[in-house]
């Protein structure tokens, strides 16, 4: 089974950064914000697979494909 990405790059990297500070917070003071942690896990994982299945249901367009480097020169 073939997931299409529905993301871009920038938000991509955007949804793994603050999915970590969200994660990683848990180390720091884990009582109050134990629930939090799998919402960081889950930022991670639909970043890294770049699908956000919720894009799929209110039917976002999919991600344009990134440009060609060698093309732009």
């Amino acid at each position: 089974m073939k997931i299409i990405k529905n993301m871009n790059v920038t938000e991509r990297w955007l949804r793994i950064y603050f999915g970590a500070i969200i994660f990683l917070v848990y180390f720091v003071n884990p009582f109050p914000y134990k629930e939090w942690t799998f919402s960081g896990l889950l930022l991670i994982a639909t970043g890294v697979i770049g699908y956000c299945p919720v894009y799929s249901l209110l039917k976002r367009p999919k991600a344009a494909p990134a440009p060609d480097s060698l093309a732009d020169r």
